[in-house]
């Protein structure tokens, strides 16, 4: 943690990194968004990824002096079976302890996911992406009983679990399979912990693949009377525009409402990448940092404003030596992480989209409801992405906007446009770029007020979230002497 002392100050200043003017913004500047650690938010929507530690591909070291930093309220990690049983019946917890400890401490709950197989075991299933269940009795008893006693140990510290990654991948394992699997699984879990809340599915697929495969799982678990193990459904669904998932995401949610209405979403796992890749998910588009962190953005406020639980994918690059068991020529890194790693696995910087998603965390905490339905109008034919929140005490109000028709360019080019909120709450109005954290005075001039009606004039408007708020519900960091 020393090196969290050192750096806190100026972490916690956020975007000290992006100087850069804010182009098509002619508002007077206030200063910036003020990022929030961890432990000074309550709750609130917002989860991270910290997966792949179980293969050896990311190392906690590079990452934990930073997750507190994020904002973030949970971490998504894979407790992997085979790191922690190398030898049959022997259990190695040591590395998994320290990451469970380690977030806690810092504000933020664990959430784990029980995968993947154990080659130890004949029929042990397999150890990465895409890989199969266990299929033989001994590997079956013997997940139940690693299951059982990694329950046991972490009840009271650990409450979210999910079972398995991704098992429609590829096709490996049936929805029938996954089904009976899930259902021994959870009721290990819940037969330790009454209070777990469990986790179904962790889909690739979120299109006709994906919905059918949906199905078929409840279908088993209504004709077995388990329906009451499900808590949340997790989906993935990769896209170049963070938009794409949604109608799909709703059919999923209509599917699940034939079975059950207690049961949530919650988005499990999506990121982007911050460079051109010619491999894993986004690949071959020309991703920078800009991009990356406009597509963070979106994914999160899309995310909220549809009432979907957010996790983003993930803290800190990965670095794979191998496409399943077959090893590479060379490491090759997925520059998905809100931080950069080297091919050693080492932290070397951070990226736009860190401080990005720490402007998300600071404002959307769980004290700001959203307002299902807000009115509007707008003089722009533009698609647009808008969604309004009240804070709970005062009602005051915060709306987000953003062009939503194409993946996310690096272009900072501004359009102007007129809204109308009829059923509007401000008292002193400021224009925030989610992206960059800057907060600017919405002047007088460009502000027609009548009654509850705010007509606002000439509002610079991209493809990142643009947040007309109160100013009250914006934490700032005042500006320096140079007026930066």
């Amino acid at each position: 943690m020393k090196i969290i002392k050192l750096l806190l100050p100026l972490l916690l200043t956020t975007n000290f990194l992006l100087a850069q003017k804010n182009e098509g913004v002619s508002f007077p500047f206030l200063g910036k968004v003020k990022a929030r650690t961890s432990s000074e938010i309550a709750s609130s929507n917002w989860a991270i990824g910290a997966e792949t530690m179980d293969r050896d591909l990311v190392e906690y070291d590079s990452w934990k002096d930073y997750i507190g930093l994020t904002g973030t309220k949970k971490v998504r990690l894979q407790a992997g079976w085979g790191r922690c049983e190398k030898e049959k019946g022997k259990y190695d917890f040591a590395w998994l302890d320290e990451v469970v400890d380690g977030v806690m401490e810092q504000g933020v709950e664990p959430w784990l996911q029980t995968s993947y197989g154990n080659l130890i075991y004949e029929g042990g299933g397999g150890i990465h992406l895409s890989a199969g269940l266990p299929t033989s009795e001994e590997a079956l008893n013997a997940w139940d009983n690693w299951v059982r006693t990694m329950a046991t140990r972490y009840h009271g510290r650990v409450n979210l679990w999910e079972i398995w990654n991704e098992p429609d991948n590829q096709g490996n394992v049936s929805a029938e399979a996954y089904a009976e699997f899930y259902i021994r699984t959870a009721e290990i879990i819940r037969d330790i912990n009454p209070d777990a809340n469990l986790m179904a599915l962790s889909l690739a697929s979120v299109g006709k693949r994906g919905q059918d495969y949906t199905d078929a799982f409840f279908k088993v678990l209504k004709e077995k009377n388990k329906l009451h193990l499900v808590d949340e459904v997790s989906l993935h669904g990769y896209t170049y525009n963070p938009k794409d998932p949604y109608p799909n995401y709703e059919k999923m949610y209509q599917i699940i409402k034939k079975y059950a209405d207690h049961i949530r979403l919650r988005q499990g796992e999506l990121g982007c990448p911050s460079e051109n890749q010619s491999i894993y998910a986004l690949r071959n588009y020309e991703w920078t940092e800009l991009s990356q962190s406009k597509w963070v953005v979106r994914k999160m406020m899309g995310d909220l404003g549809r009432d979907i639980l957010s996790s983003y994918f993930l803290i800190i690059d990965i670095v794979y030596t191998h496409i399943h068991e077959e090893k590479m020529e060379k490491p090759q890194r997925n520059t998905k992480g809100l931080l950069k790693s080297d091919l050693d696995k080492n932290f070397v910087g951070f990226k736009e989209s860190f401080y990005s998603y720490q402007n998300v965390t600071s404002i959307f905490d769980h004290s700001l409801e959203r307002i299902v339905d807000y009115p509007y109008t707008v003089d722009s034919d533009s698609s647009l992405s808008v969604f309004a929140y009240r804070q709970k005490y005062f009602n005051k109000q915060a709306v987000v906007i953003w062009i939503d028709s194409q993946t996310p360019t690096n272009s900072n080019k501004k359009t102007k446009m007129t809204f109308n909120f009829p059923q509007g709450k401000f008292q002193d109005l400021v224009l925030v770029d989610l992206r960059t954290g800057e907060i600017f005075e919405i002047p007088s001039k460009n502000i027609d007020k009548n009654g509850t009606s705010y007509t606002l004039k000439n509002i610079p408007i991209y493809d990142s979230p643009m947040l007309v708020a109160d100013k009250s519900l914006i934490l700032m960091e005042e500006k320096n002497e140079e007026g930066k």
